[in-house]
């Protein structure tokens, strides 16, 4: 059953942000600006509900990580064009490779984030996949997912600007539920214990989803080793496959995550 769900606004007074949320828009800017390229210091400030002086200041962040390149009054992705069209591509040849798994009649929790989108993209073009169910607490993936399969999704609170839902009702919807696979997303693995999440209110619900499977399978393009989230949602050692695009970058941390027992796929 498809519940219903409520919106809500939050408003925030501008003022000097706390290093929590500043690391949740950090990586949110970020992500913007592999969807559209480049953006203005005004256009990222309305989009954040903050002032341009924040903008600017995590603009200078970034830069510094070599994630973007800022311009006066603006910013872009280092050869941004080419990095969103080599993303892309990472997550179409992930999505073929983590298809593997999936037969008719089996039962699948769809995280939120693009590379899950893309991977169920691709599995509703696999003509042989027949009555698939899948929960998931991502409004854009139970949208599309409708379209082909079985969808249930919680209750809950929809986060303004962004198509996931959290809340109490989320999390106790993902504690009475058993699915065959979980295919987890992730704001980045850089350095630490496991998958990892920057939003505070999303954390009870993505340890919840993470817990509610049989199987555990993360989907990670190669931006994912050089972020990070502030929370860990689910210890490496609690994954079973991981499914990746290897580069000379991120051998030695995939080498690491190995050692915790993953399986390591590469696309």
């Amino acid at each position: 059953m498809i519940a219903h769900v409520v919106l809500f606004e939050i408003h925030f007074k501008l003022r000097e942000v706390p290093v929590l949320n500043n690391s949740y828009r950090l990586d949110q800017i970020y992500t913007y600006l592999l969807h559209k390229g480049s953006a203005t210091v005004e256009e990222l400030a309305q989009k954040f509900c903050v002032t341009q002086t924040t903008i600017r200041r995590d603009l200078l962040v970034l830069e510094e990580q070599n994630m973007i390149c800022r311009t006066r009054g603006a910013a872009s992705l280092l050869d941004s064009e080419k990095t969103s069209a080599t993303f892309q591509e990472e997550k179409k040849r992930i999505a073929a490779a983590a298809s593997q798994f999936i037969f008719s009649g089996m039962s699948l929790a769809l995280d939120t984030g693009s590379t899950v989108s893309t991977f169920l993209d691709y599995i509703m073009n696999v003509t042989v996949l027949k009555d698939i169910n899948i929960i998931t607490h991502s409004l854009r993936t139970a949208i599309q997912g409708s379209k082909a399969f079985n969808v249930s999704i919680p209750g809950g609170s929809l986060v303004p600007n962004d198509d996931f839902m959290v809340g109490v009702e989320v999390e106790e919807f993902y504690k009475k539920v058993n699915v065959d696979v979980a295919f987890l997303g992730s704001t980045g693995v850089y350095n630490c214990a496991g998958l990892t999440v920057s939003y505070p209110l999303q954390l009870p619900a993505k340890k919840n989803f993470a817990a509610c499977a049989d199987k555990r399978i993360a989907l990670l393009d190669s931006s994912k080793f050089i972020r990070r989230g502030i929370y860990v949602f689910c210890d490496f050692r609690d994954i079973d496959v991981l499914v990746t695009i290897k580069t000379d970058e991120n051998k030695e941390q995939l080498e690491r995550i190995a050692d915790f027992g993953v399986e390591i796929i590469l696309a």
